[in-house]
């Protein structure tokens, strides 16, 4: 099992850079099975939200309400909160 790598806060991440967060899972969004499989997680570590959003996916095991994770992966901002697809995790 790898380490997480060292993270900066959810504030302080920029869109299209390649940042690492880590938070809390406060909430979970299924895609229903008549859509193309996605599953959302929204991530909150005290500064703000980002959402990890986990294409082909409708459920990862230990990515659950109130699991600590950290996350790696290209920012988009192109939605309400800032987004990384499918990105690199690690669960604490």
């Amino acid at each position: 099992m790898s380490i997480a790598p060292a993270h900066q806060a959810i504030a302080d991440a920029t869109a299209r850079e390649v940042v690492t967060v880590a938070g809390r899972v406060v909430a979970l969004q299924v895609e229903p099975h008549d859509a193309a499989p996605r599953l959302t997680a929204r991530i909150d570590d005290g500064t703000g939200r980002i959402e990890a959003v986990f294409m082909g996916r409708r459920a990862i095991p230990g990515i659950e309400a109130g699991a600590q994770v950290t996350i790696e992966g290209r920012v988009s901002d192109a939605e309400a909160l800032p987004r990384i697809y499918n990105p690199r995790y690690w669960l604490s």
